[in-house]
């Protein structure tokens, strides 16, 4: 997977090599099933309501001449939003149990398949037990990316995903459920049983209920295929890349993760609503107890099951009482104003240098996809962690990935950047 990382790096000349859009065929962000599949009200589900709502859900709309476009609770790459959630119900007191398929946009499911006894979305798991409460599928239609960003999309696609898990944590806090995820499930038989054919990639599953002994088998489904961005272009490039990175290796399996966020419900819940990515910063300095508190919260336990070392790098800019420099953890590798590097590295965009400092996720494993949905799971704590502490933040899934390994001395993967600040 290091040689699809690699084929999709920036440098100088791709940035400036001219790709153009496509306008007549810009994809569709939401996927809706026909009416034949039942539409499933969650008005009097609410805690499964809010904890889907806090996961992926519209919090926003912008209006432009021409159009308007949704903001949601999970940040995505151009606002492009590959990612759908579909949901599985077993025991739930408030939903009938079902697999049902997520409309952010009406905030209403829709039943896509009734399991017989003994069947469900367990069955695609390596460990089969059955899950009494949710089972929580996360796919990209990864066209809406590759639309604008070529064959890096699938990174883009990963890096949401990533996002989504990391907003499904949060909302977990807020509803009192638990969460965990999976990613080493059977991706060929899903995707044939749903009717995803290669168009829409499998990334992970989240377990919010109470595992039992009992065994679970595939559901019997065949879904017919529904579009989901109204015009569809094949790569390739990265559909192989995806299948490649669907055979994971032997990784360690996280630990539980209990509630990774201190604050009340009701202020997590209010960051969620506010968070946005921010656009420009201000280059005023923070102190340093709230840029420890977003660096600190990077560091806390993953309930995931292939749990992959990610290293983060900070470039300090404007941290009171933190002498400027490149530093790992709280250890200063360098010393110097690199405000003006960070921003060339960023594809020379004013965010890399002008807020009070610029993470670099960095790592590298046989488990891409694994590796990849953490980064993003990661990035989604630092959005809400500087949310908490009054501090903006934008993610830059953009650089000049060779530079920025150059300037960190690593001979590992860039895998994302996000820059903080006010």
């Amino acid at each position: 997977m290091n040689d699809y990382h690699l084929q999709t790096i920036h440098t100088r000349e791709s940035v400036r090599s001219g790709r153009s859009l496509d306008w007549q065929h810009q994809p569709e962000v939401f996927k809706c099933y026909p009416p034949k599949y039942d539409d499933v009200s969650l008005a009097g589900c609410l805690q499964i309501r809010d904890f889907l709502y806090l996961s992926c859900g519209i919090t926003a709309a912008k209006v432009y001449p021409g159009g308007r476009y949704f903001l949601r609770a999970n940040p995505s790459a151009g606002a492009l939003y590959p990612c759908e959630l579909y949901v599985q119900s077993r025991n739930e007191p408030e939903l009938a149990d079902g697999i049902y398929h997520f409309e952010p946009l009406t905030q209403r499911l829709r039943l896509l398949h009734v399991p017989e006894p003994g069947e469900g979305l367990e069955g695609y798991l390596r460990q089969q037990d059955m899950v009494d409460g949710l089972v929580v599928l996360v796919t990209a239609i990864y066209y809406r990316s590759s639309w604008k960003y070529g064959q890096r999309a699938l990174r883009y696609c990963l890096l949401d995903g990533g996002h989504i898990l990391g907003a499904m944590e949060a909302a977990a806090c807020c509803t009192d459920r638990s969460c965990s995820w999976v990613t080493r499930f059977d991706r060929q038989g899903l995707q044939r049983d749903f009717g995803f054919s290669t168009r829409e990639l499998p990334l992970a599953m989240g377990i919010s209920g109470r595992r039992c002994s009992d065994q679970i088998r595939r559901p019997r489904m065949e879904l017919e295929y529904v579009d989901g961005s109204g015009f569809f272009c094949r790569d390739s490039v990265i559909e192989q890349a995806f299948t490649r990175a669907s055979s994971l290796s032997d990784c360690r399996r996280g630990q539980y993760a209990g509630r990774p966020y201190s604050v009340t419900k009701t202020e997590l819940k209010s960051t969620i609503l506010r968070r946005r990515s921010i656009r420009e910063f201000s280059g005023r300095p923070v102190s340093l107890a709230r840029y420890r508190a977003v660096r600190d919260m990077i560091g806390r336990k993953v309930a995931i099951d292939c749990d992959e070392d990610i290293q983060v790098f900070s470039v300090v800019h404007r941290v009171v009482g933190l002498e400027s420099g490149l530093y790992v953890d709280d250890r200063c590798l360098r010393k110097g104003n690199f405000a003006a590097r960070a921003e060339y590295l960023c594809l020379e965009q004013p965010l890399g240098g002008d807020g009070a400092a610029t993470f670099f996720l960095v790592g590298d494993s046989e488990n891409y996809l694994a590796l990849m949905l953490k980064a993003g799971l990661l990035g989604q704590r630092i959005y809400l962690a500087s949310g908490l502490q009054g501090l903006g933040c934008s993610g830059i899934g953009a650089f000049y990935d060779l530079e920025v390994a150059n300037f960190l001395e690593t001979g590992n993967l860039i895998l994302y950047a996000l820059a903080i600040g006010i």
